[in-house]
């Protein structure tokens, strides 16, 4: 883990990264404590995918809780880069998915896709300024 940084990028990416894992952990609790309504929406809309819609809303929060903990706590990395990874980046793949399948409107589903980018960015921001010491991307 290693001591408190001292200075003002130190502080401002772990700063960054306790939050962003916090915040994602617990968004994950979130689907949990309201399973059965976060279950149906992701279903909604996914047409014959349904049931694997609904099977990914069991799997999803788990993710985030796993990638959200473990940056929160800085540990495992690679581990804590695919948890988080895969559950944000299903969400506007599965968000834009839901037109194609069922006819879902776009406009409707566009700001939970956005939504999802707008997390990713920062999921992208906190690898790269918190958690990848080496230049090979390991």
């Amino acid at each position: 883990m290693g001591s408190c940084p001292k200075s003002p990028k130190g502080i401002a990416a772990l700063t960054l990264r306790v939050s962003f894992g916090l915040s994602l952990l617990f968004v994950g609790i979130a689907h949990y404590m309201t399973i059965s309504a976060f279950s149906g929406m992701a279903s909604d809309g996914l047409g014959a995918l349904s049931v694997f819609g609904m099977l990914w809303a069991y799997v999803m929060p788990g993710l985030m809780i796993v990638g959200g903990g473990l940056l929160a706590v800085n540990m495992y990395h690679n581990v804590a880069a695919w948890c988080a990874g895969l559950a944000l980046g299903s969400i506007p793949a599965g968000m834009l998915l839901k037109p194609l399948l069922s006819g879902v409107a776009l406009p409707d589903v566009m700001p939970a896709a956005i939504n999802a980018f707008i997390w990713l960015l920062v999921y992208m921001m906190v690898m790269k300024c918190c958690c990848c010491s080496s230049s090979t991307g390991e």
